[in-house]
């Protein structure tokens, strides 16, 4: 699947989406944002996807919203906002209602998904990595929020996210200065996973994102996925009850009978994520 703004590729069942718009740091317009959109959704609806990573062309992951569109937005007081009457992601019925949308595509997709970071990661282009469940960053790599310094707000949740991840200080810090921050400086506060040399971010992405392809099993990982998000609103008590029911599946699934069988025959597992 491609197309002229963003291309994606699939390789042994995992995904590489990369933002293709390097003249403009991967700025995020309305065309950009549709074939996102749609990019993400087939996807996430794909068995033979198991992992995705998600990536910038050129030396930026995304510089934040399109500036002609934020120009526009200016003029028109933002009517243009307004959702469209149909969307793709209505298609996600299997994921939580307040995530079928751009912004969290990446943690409605059932499958794990890896951001790699290269370069600048600000306003918009952030809201698209929080979203994702790993992120490596390039040690050249940069992050802001920006929004403050724009007239803007925290945008796509990102006053809930942005606490879960970093803290309420450093969410504190990051939303209200719009301050620039570098690649160690985000690992310290817990917005990335790694910082790897620039040449080293992709291939350790993938690498990584292979290993959960071949290694692990569809079902866990996407029933893992979900028992992450609940827990964001569960007691202890409501997690741990969940977490014995979606135990008793999976001792009944087809991935757990072949784990098992791959250890007593001393083979790797070939999960069929049922």
């Amino acid at each position: 699947m491609t197309d002229e703004v963003l291309i994606c590729t699939v390789d042994r069942g995992v995904a590489l989406v990369t933002l293709n718009r390097p003249d403009k740091l991967n700025a995020i317009s309305p065309e950009l944002g549709r074939a996102y959109d749609d990019c993400m959704v087939e996807l996430a609806l794909d068995p033979e996807v198991r992992a995705i990573v998600i990536t910038g062309a050129g030396r930026g992951f995304s510089g934040g919203a399109d500036a002609g569109r934020l120009a526009t937005l200016a003029i028109d007081r933002g009517a243009s906002l307004a959702a469209p009457e149909t969307s793709p992601y209505e298609r996600l019925t299997g994921a939580p209602e307040h995530l079928r949308q751009r912004y969290h595509a990446a943690a409605a997709a059932p499958q794990p998904v890896i951001a790699a970071i290269n370069g600048a990661c600000v306003g918009a282009g952030l809201s698209l990595a929080v979203s994702c469940d790993v992120r490596f960053a390039s040690s050249d790599a940069f992050f802001a929020t920006i929004f403050s310094q724009r007239g803007l707000v925290a945008e796509a949740g990102l006053a809930w996210t942005l606490p879960r991840l970093v803290g309420r200080g450093a969410a504190n810090d990051l939303l209200l200065s719009g301050r620039r921050v570098d690649a160690l400086t985000a690992q310290r506060m817990g917005l990335v996973n790694e910082v790897l040399p620039p040449e080293r971010l992709l291939p350790h992405a993938l690498a990584y994102a292979h290993d959960i392809a071949s290694k692990t099993s569809p079902r866990s990982t996407r029933v893992i996925k979900a028992q992450l998000q609940a827990a964001e609103t569960e007691t202890l008590s409501e997690a741990i009850r969940s977490a014995a029911a979606a135990l008793r599946d999976a001792l009944a699934s087809s991935d757990f009978r072949e784990a098992v069988a791959a250890l007593q025959e001393g083979r790797p597992a070939d999960f069929g994520g049922d």
